[in-house]
């Protein structure tokens, strides 16, 4: 009994989607033009739709290789700076002549 329930049901759904196309046009071809019509609308926003989201994909790669490349700069700076004062950290004391030639240290008691 539940088959021929479904295969009612089936037949009733063709039965009205029929009657629902013949109503839209005049003659079987207008049904047909119609049918393209319906398609060729569906695929330009579908297409629309694509150029939207594929627009919105590229700002979103664009940002992504943006930060990418503020990062490594700001890693390449900071590499830089970390040498630069590990240079700085070794050197030693310069030392300035006293006014008798003899080179004397910054720090006191040293040269006395």
């Amino acid at each position: 009994m539940g088959s021929s329930i479904k295969w009612l049901f089936a037949l009733g759904v063709g039965v009205v989607g029929g009657w629902a196309l013949r109503s839209l046009s005049d003659t079987p071809e207008g049904a047909g033009v119609k049918l393209l019509e319906v398609g060729i609308k569906t695929k330009n926003r579908l297409a629309s739709w694509a150029a939207v989201e594929r627009e919105r994909f590229d700002d979103m790669l664009a940002e992504a290789q943006s930060n990418i490349a503020s990062e490594s700069a700001a890693a390449s700076t900071s590499g830089r700076e970390s040498a630069t004062s590990k240079r700085r950290d070794g050197r030693t004391a310069k030392r300035e002549s006293s006014p008798g030639g003899a080179p004397q240290s910054n720090v006191t008691g040293f040269n006395s």
